[in-house]
């Protein structure tokens, strides 16, 4: 991918830290990080033929109602 993707990928990374994926084990039986779910879609959508922006989109799709940020008027 590119400079974008790298960039949205890091963003999700920041934005998602310390969240756990509710309901979600791994085989050890610990939880999955959140991170996990915004890249299992986007990875689907680039799948089945999405674009660069919308493989994005995908990525971030959670980042706003998930993430607490200071909002200015």
């Amino acid at each position: 991918m590119t400079q974008k993707f790298d960039t949205a990928l890091s963003l999700a990374l920041e934005a998602h830290a310390g969240q756990i994926r509710k309901g979600t084990e791994n085989a050890l039986g610990l939880p999955l990080p959140y991170i996990t779910h915004p890249v299992a879609v986007a990875t689907l959508v680039q799948r089945y033929g999405g674009n660069e922006d919308q493989v994005i989109a995908a990525l971030l799709h959670d980042v706003l109602e998930d993430v607490s940020a200071p909002r200015t008027p």
